[in-house]
């Protein structure tokens, strides 16, 4: 057979790209859809080696096989979705090996139509970002634990506990703040909450707000407020804000509080 010019040159192109291709770190795959289940049908050694399959396990396969018990369903239609309309997708997927170790699989689809052949391929280009995804998790971590430790609850006495504030505090503190004392009250069925204002830089009428909230909320779950450190501008501000407190006992310190508690139990 005779080859012209052109044709030899989409020859040498195809063959350096297959080349280019074999030699990149980065797993890709081909996926034919006009075949049943749209299966592999060609994959490169940077597969090979993500994955620990060689390309004999699983050329005639679809590509779900790196799916497991913690890959997102979600993920898993979004994918679906893409490839039902031929659309490019990127997304960050849970797969797993074949020795059944998972890895964060950071995956590109592209749709490729060959006009020679009058049909679209899918293209996978796979690349393991785990390392990233876990540095990000204990990042998440830490975080959720310095925001736990910034509205800490101190039980100091099986029916007290003290919530010293101290900084800014702002919308979001607040929400920690009413989820960990609605959390810790239906736990330890304290009888008393001392919130203790005396570390707040600046009153706010969201503090203001906020201290209303926890008294309403802690009154419904059956136990009582008492606040200590309040300064003039908390007063004022709360003035402004027009959330009443007047209901709410105040002492100038800690010691005070647990005082007026200990002689209410006594006489109680």
């Amino acid at each position: 057979m005779k080859v012209n010019k052109e044709q030899f040159k989409r020859m040498k192109r195809n063959e350096f790209v297959r080349t280019a291709i074999e030699y990149v770190d980065t797993g890709v795959v081909i996926t034919d859809p006009e075949l049943p289940d749209n299966p592999i049908v060609y994959a490169n050694e940077g597969f090979e080696k993500l994955t620990g399959y060689t390309s004999e396990e699983i050329l005639g396969f679809n590509c779900r096989f790196l799916q497991g018990v913690d890959t997102d369903p979600g993920t898993i239609a979004e994918l679906r979705d893409a490839i039902n309309k031929e659309k490019k997708v990127k997304i960050e997927i849970k797969n797993y090996r074949k020795n059944g170790q998972y890895f964060w699989n950071e995956l590109q689809i592209y749709p490729v139509h060959i006009e020679s052949e009058n049909q679209t391929y899918f293209v996978g280009v796979q690349q393991d970002i785990t390392k990233r995804k876990e540095a990000e998790e204990r990042s998440e971590h830490y975080l959720d634990e310095v925001k736990r430790l910034s509205t800490p609850i101190v039980p100091i006495d099986r029916n007290v506990s003290i919530v010293p504030l101290v900084g800014k505090i702002d919308e979001e503190r607040i929400e920690l703040l009413l989820h960990h004392v609605s959390s810790h009250i239906q736990k330890s069925g304290d009888e008393y909450l001392i919130l203790d204002l005396s570390g707040v830089s600046h009153f706010t009428s969201e503090l203001h707000k906020g201290v209303y909230q926890l008294h309403q909320l802690i009154k419904l779950m059956g136990a009582e407020l008492r606040i200590t450190g309040i300064r003039p501008d908390f007063v004022l501000e709360g003035i402004q804000a027009d959330f009443s407190l007047s209901s709410v006992k105040s002492f100038p310190s800690v010691k005070h509080a647990l005082k007026n508690i200990d002689d209410s139990s006594s006489i109680n």
